[in-house]
């Protein structure tokens, strides 16, 4: 059976539910409700939708098909009137639950359906970290089999989580960082910046919450979320946090790559995401929500074309403004980084079957203020450059220092010219104990610029 395209709308006293059904045999329609179950089949088209609240199948119920959209448009009284049902537009929370197979003894951490549909404590911390040291992807608990084809994919992947530890990421992580951090780039960046401070003026589109329209979801969003498998997270309060740092890494490599194309997007946003965020390159997974955003900034000044740290402050800024807005528009920027994997040419598309695709369940059904606690964290938090291990106030001191020689050399240097041009109408003999003289009552010019020049070589 097919899973139709279908939207949820509601006011005071009525749910709408348009179903778009264009191959369907209307001999063969039915139509029901139970309580806060719906049904729907018109062959080959099957619907059961578990809603938020419950409706009536009353004379005020009726079914309208419009032949020129193959769209069924089904109305149902609400048992109470004035009842608002929330998230009707994370159409994949209401459809039939879905169970996942587990880990049939392979993968970090089994998954079952909660009976009361919210995340509990269900397993004591100390246990889950054990068993999760070599975890990865989300929650930490991807399928082991997935690594018997990670060779394939050592263009994303810079280690194999089945035999490294997740310490052993981290400390791996930051030695190489170490080695890949280019001074020169970063000099060129923090002295010619025109082309940063024009990408730092641009407006974040995430701050004009009177405009958020072009968040609102597309037909296609429909039908990719319809598609997904509504599944039930049981995570313990370890693998909350791991969730939800893994989450923000990945957003602030999504918002660095919108900023640094000018919020056009190009060829390079799948490498981009893929490179900043440490979640995904190194499978590392974070405890510490600060330790993810030093990760963040570090990878932001190796990396990219762009390696500057006040564009990565305003990337944070653009990062605190997306958080800040409600599930619908996080569901719907993790599918356009679904979309940039998918299409993308450097194999980033296997991260959404890691990752992407069960944070967009799992945020649809995630306890939100969980969530807003850490959003509140985030906002009053703040990265110093000394935090991020790199020397970067040493390096633009000993910049700026050695371009004050370089000035100090160019100045004595214009001055000795000048007073030899006015020296030389004398004669020879009378020039050189001019020269002379003048050295000696000059004192030690002539040797501080010799220092110079040395200092300079």
């Amino acid at each position: 059976m097919i899973t139709p395209r279908f939207t949820l709308h509601q006011d005071d006293t009525f749910l709408k539910i348009e179903i778009r059904a264009p191959y369907c045999n209307l001999g063969e329609l039915e139509v029901d409700c139970d309580e806060n179950k719906f049904y729907f089949y018109c062959k080959p088209y099957y619907l059961r939708l578990d809603l938020p609240g419950e409706i009536v199948n009353d004379d005020r119920m009726k079914v309208v098909f419009d032949t020129d959209t193959g769209k069924f448009t089904c109305t149902f009284a609400k048992l109470n009137k004035c009842e608002h049902f929330d998230d009707l537009d994370l159409i994949t929370k209401f459809l039939a639950l879905g169970l996942e197979t587990g880990d049939k003894g392979h993968g970090t951490m089994p998954v079952e359906p909660l009976s009361n549909g919210k995340q509990e404590d269900i397993a004591d911390d100390a246990v889950i970290m054990g068993k999760s040291q070599y975890g990865f992807g989300f929650a930490l608990r991807a399928d082991r089999d997935f690594m018997r084809i990670s060779s394939e994919f050592n263009n994303i992947f810079e280690i194999d989580p089945c035999k490294t530890s997740l310490p052993e990421r981290r400390k791996l992580r930051l030695q190489y960082e170490q080695g890949k951090f280019n001074v020169d780039h970063y000099l060129a960046d923090y002295c010619d910046n025109s082309d940063i401070l024009e990408l730092i003026s641009l407006k974040c589109p995430y701050k004009d919450t009177q405009n958020n329209t072009f968040l609102n979801f597309s037909d296609e969003d429909y039908d990719f979320l319809k598609n997904l498998s509504n599944v039930e997270y049981n995570l313990s309060k370890y693998q909350i946090k791991i969730c939800h740092n893994g989450l923000l890494d990945i957003l602030f490599a999504f918002c660095y790559g919108e900023r640094a194309t000018a919020f056009e997007g190009n060829v390079e946003f799948e490498w981009t995401i893929t490179k900043l965020a440490a979640t995904l390159g190194w499978l590392d997974a974070f405890e510490d929500t600060k330790d993810v955003f030093i990760s963040a900034f570090r990878r932001g000044l190796i990396y990219p074309l762009y390696r500057h740290f006040d564009l990565l402050q305003v990337v944070f800024d653009d990062l605190k403004a997306l958080i800040s807005l409600d599930e619908n528009c996080l569901v719907k920027i993790l599918i356009k980084i679904y979309n940039i994997f998918l299409n993308g040419g450097n194999g980033g598309y296997v991260l959404n079957n890691l990752f992407i695709k069960d944070y967009i369940v799992y945020i649809m059904k995630w306890d939100k203020e969980m969530w807003r606690t850490t959003v509140s964290d985030v906002k009053s938090m703040n990265i110093k450059k000394e935090e991020l291990g790199l020397n970067l106030e040493e390096i633009e001191e000993d910049h700026a220092y050695f371009q004050k020689l370089d000035l100090r050399a160019d100045t004595s240097t214009d001055s000795d010219e000048d007073t030899s041009s006015d020296e030389s109408t004398d004669s020879s003999s009378s020039e050189y104990s001019s020269d002379s003289e003048t050295t000696t009552d000059e004192g030690e010019m002539p040797k501080e610029i010799s220092k110079f020049i040395v200092i300079q070589k």
